[in-house]
């Protein structure tokens, strides 16, 4: 019984620190931006090529096809 206390109670602190990141993520105003390859989603071994703020670390978008010559190319 004491590990499924644990684990409620982590999952609890989990779900505040994402709700905590979502906050930050929405109030970012996502003035700078990287194209990075990241996971589709959190249970997936694909990785698609995004923009990412860099300040807060949330994607916000597709590259254009510039910017992605331009990963792509490494510069």
């Amino acid at each position: 019984m004491a590990k499924f206390k644990k684990v409620a109670s982590l999952i609890e602190k989990k779900r505040e620190i994402l709700k905590e990141i979502e906050n930050l993520q929405d109030n970012c105003e996502h003035l700078d931006k990287v194209v990075k390859s990241i996971k589709e989603n959190e249970d997936s071994s694909t990785f698609v090529v995004r923009c990412v703020c860099v300040g807060c670390g949330k994607t916000i978008g597709v590259p254009t096809q510039q910017e992605l010559n331009k990963y792509l190319n490494g510069r």
